[in-house]
């Protein structure tokens, strides 16, 4: 689905509810109003606020449940919590010194993405991610509204807000009882938060480590990749010559896919696409159709004739072991020479059978030439892979038989998969010190506990200010920078 239409979809839904709301509020407003404040719902420009205390007993209850356990559960989480503020500003500084060298390396040590939905972020994924994001959301409130009432601060309301597809879930707590509390006991929810979402994210990872063990009395797994989408616009869609849906991918030339993971690192790998591979000298001589040598420019060279379109210039590779004394370049019909092919020797060209001799294909154009290996047909495609990366849908999992969805371990796996990243980034973001975020108030506690008695109560509130700051306007330059590097 384009980017544009989301936007036109969301504009008018939005478009929609203010209508009705300004309708009603004219025209019914008393109970209108009443309904609303029912409910606790209120509609705003692209916004959506829901508020309610209907959880407020399940809460305490919960909270109040063998405290001592949560106690210890909350300590230990202050901890680790501690620990990942720290690992997160190491993380942070190695990704800026990246950005500084980057001009020196290809690469940055570290790299840290906003997600932007049409860029980064494919649009068909839009429902995993805001999915996601409100149970990351309600589980990190859940965590600060335990923490409060193991203290006896308790809560006074829970809620959540969508913004435009965001939702953002929150906890309201008295400010006061929290400020009464010792420092350390603010520590310990003002964390919780964090916790809870570390812990989400890592209960996320272990769910997707036994995700083929739970699908496997009704899928395969690491037997090959299955198809499971094939745009209307994929060369590679034909009943005959092509895939189907269904069709059980093992290999790209010599490259096994016996996972979605596999599938995505062959088509990036362009030594795998483009192949030497091992022809009898019989097919050699039977359809060699070579004219003289041409030299193209930049140290290309054709041996086709400029009309034969079916046909491929292939480069001798065993220079030393030519004992029938082969041509150097040899013109073959690309389709017939890739469906006899059965070895290939990309890596070690004097490793081919007896009579069978290496040759290498002369691409030009960024072209690749692949041999898309299927339980029904052998696939022969030249061009990018590119095509079949945004063209083909696959997946590491193959039912074992037509009762089952096609699709289902695929659609949760990236679930899962959103599950662990989201949390992590939720964890990661509120535990930065920055401002309106937990870390703000974690990084000011901490400091008020570790130079008690050393430096002046008000400085340290100056010098944790000064931090907060100093991190968010850092952290909003990166973003913006980010931004125009993606765009």
């Amino acid at each position: 689905m384009d980017i544009l239409l989301i936007i036109v979809i969301i504009i008018s839904c939005y478009s929609i509810l203010i209508f009705f709301d300004l309708f009603f509020k004219s025209c019914a407003h008393y109970p209108y109003m009443q309904l609303l404040d029912n409910l606790g719902l209120n509609v705003g420009y692209f916004t959506i606020k829901w508020k309610t205390k209907a959880f407020n007993r399940l809460l305490i209850k919960w909270g109040n449940y063998r405290p001592q356990f949560w106690q210890f559960w909350f300590d230990i989480g202050t901890y680790i919590s501690i620990g990942f503020l720290i690992v997160t500003l190491l993380f942070l500084i190695l990704n800026q010194v990246g950005i500084i060298f980057s001009k020196s390396t290809e690469n940055p040590i570290v790299t840290i993405e906003p997600v932007i939905p049409g860029v980064n972020l494919p649009i068909s994924e839009l429902g995993y991610y805001s999915f996601t994001l409100l149970i990351c959301s309600v589980v990190h409130e859940a965590g600060h509204a335990l923490a409060a009432i193991l203290d006896d601060v308790g809560i006074q309301e829970f809620g959540c807000n969508l913004y435009v597809i965001l939702p953002v879930a929150y906890t309201r707590i008295p400010t006061d009882k929290l400020s009464a509390l010792n420092l350390r006991r603010q520590l310990r929810i003002f964390t919780a938060g964090v916790w809870h979402n570390i812990l989400l994210s890592l209960m996320g990872f272990i769910l997707f480590c036994l995700l083929p063990v739970l699908f496997a009395p009704f899928y395969h797994y690491e037997m090959g990749v299955n198809v499971v989408k094939i745009s209307k616009t994929s060369p590679l869609r034909d009943a005959i010559k092509g895939l189907l849906v269904n069709d059980v991918i093992t290999a790209i030339n010599d490259c096994p896919t016996l996972t979605e993971d596999d599938w995505y690192n062959c088509l990036n790998n362009k030594t795998i696409l483009m192949p030497a591979v091992c022809i009898s000298s019989n097919l050699v001589n039977d359809h060699d159709e070579s004219v003289p040598l041409r030299h193209l420019g930049n140290g290309y060279v054709e041996c086709c004739d400029s009309d034969n379109k079916k046909n491929l210039c292939f480069e001798f590779m065993e220079i030393g072991n030519n004992e029938l004394e082969l041509p150097g370049h040899v013109c073959l019909p690309g389709r017939i020479v890739m469906e006899k092919t059965t070895t290939f020797c990309t890596a070690t060209p004097d490793k081919c059978p007896n009579d069978y001799y290496c040759f290498k294909p002369l691409l030009l154009n960024n072209t690749y030439l692949m041999k898309i290996v299927s339980q029904r047909v052998h696939v022969i495609y030249l061009g990018h892979p590119n095509d079949l990366v945004h063209t083909i849908g696959v997946s590491s999992f193959i039912r074992k038989n037509n009762l089952v969805p096609l699709m289902l371990p695929d659609r949760i796996t990236r679930l899962v998969k959103y599950l662990i990243v989201i949390s992590l980034g939720v964890a990661f973001v509120n535990i930065l010190p920055i401002i309106f975020m937990d870390g703000e108030y974690i990084l000011k506690t901490l400091g008020l506990i570790t130079f008690k008695g050393i430096i002046q109560k008000q400085r340290i509130i100056h010098g944790s200010n000064f931090i907060v700051w100093l991190s968010s306007t850092i952290l909003i330059i990166y973003i913006i920078y980010s931004i125009f590097l993606l765009l």
